[in-house]
């Protein structure tokens, strides 16, 4: 187990995901080991496909670089997680991983326009 940082929208006080939910919800509770859901997958319009994990970074500076690439930066947050069963997201560009499994501890970074 090691910490991870991970890119969430903070809406309405509630921590969510970007992308794909968990049981239905986009909601992250705090503290609670969430397991990803494991299937095949793509990004957006990628044509390559991996298994699906929890896309974190090792670091919280990786994280915010990572962050700053998005166009749409309203409600973004970065919270730190514990994470385990942690692979390279092999395809990526960026320092990303795929965690099987992580739980949220808090936030630790909130951008500029989120706050």
């Amino acid at each position: 187990m090691e910490t991870c940082y991970k890119i969430v929208d903070i809406i309405d006080g509630k921590i969510k995901t970007l992308f794909h939910g968990l049981n239905g919800s986009k909601v992250l509770p705090l503290g609670l080991w969430l397991e990803a859901e494991k299937k095949w997958v793509r990004d957006g319009t990628s044509k390559t496909w991996y298994w699906s994990g929890w896309h974190v970074t090792k670091s919280l500076q990786d994280c915010i670089d990572y962050l700053a690439k998005f166009e749409n930066v309203e409600h973004k947050a970065v919270v730190a997680c514990r994470a385990r069963s942690i692979i390279p997201k092999a395809h990526s560009p960026s320092p990303i991983f795929l965690a099987r499994r992580i739980a949220i501890d808090r936030v630790v970074y909130r951008h500029r326009s989120s706050a």
